[in-house]
């Protein structure tokens, strides 16, 4: 049986306000860190891949390159973080059974879990699909089609947190050898934890 291919949606819209400056554009490893998600996703079967960004995000897409990445404006960024989460809908084939989804702010995460992740739910997909390391459950995450309604249905500065915890959503936990899942960019002290 051929597998549907799962779309990647990968959110690179916010505004950083804690860094002070935009944290995708910080440098590590000669790239700025968007460019490191942005090369492990095209290295592996995410298909389509889509990147959310802001309208002003000038600066962000001179300095990247997006590869095969479809580049999608959220023009509601002040509408909060459930909104790139819409963009992105709105932007893969209405056929796929679910999409995952990853932060532009997780230089580490490595293309194989990716793919295990990916394998899981081409195995189970009705279920949420989510990575742990060290049993801290982390991100990327795989949302089922079926759940699409309910992440339209959120507003403001809010994620797909709630329905993870729900029963219904079936969440199955996927043990990685990949720190990279659960460390991404949110202060100064965590960018020098990274180039240190």
């Amino acid at each position: 049986m051929l597998m549907q291919p799962v779309p990647g949606i990968i959110l690179a819209a916010g505004k950083s306000r804690r860094m002070g400056q935009n944290k995708l554009l910080l440098p590590f490893n000669n790239k700025v860190i968007l460019q490191h998600v942005l090369d492990t996703a095209a290295q592996t079967p995410l298909s389509p891949l889509i990147l959310v960004l802001g309208p002003e995000s000038n600066k962000l897409q001179e300095q990247i390159s997006t590869g095969r990445a479809v580049v999608i404006t959220n023009h509601d960024t002040s509408k909060g973080y459930s909104s790139s989460l819409q963009a992105g809908l709105n932007a893969i084939p209405d056929q796929c059974a679910g999409a995952m989804f990853l932060l532009g702010d997780q230089p580490l995460l490595l293309g194989d879990t990716v793919e295990k992740l990916i394998r899981a739910f081409q195995k189970e997909p009705l279920r949420w699909i989510a990575p742990s390391w060290k049993g801290q459950r982390g991100n990327p995450v795989i949302i089922p089609a079926s759940w699409f309604n309910s992440i339209f249905a959120l507003s403001g500065d809010t994620g797909p947190r709630q329905h993870l915890r729900d029963p219904a959503a079936n969440l199955k936990i996927i043990e990685v050898d990949d720190e990279g899942v659960v460390f991404d960019i949110d202060s100064r002290e965590d960018y020098e934890r990274l180039i240190l």
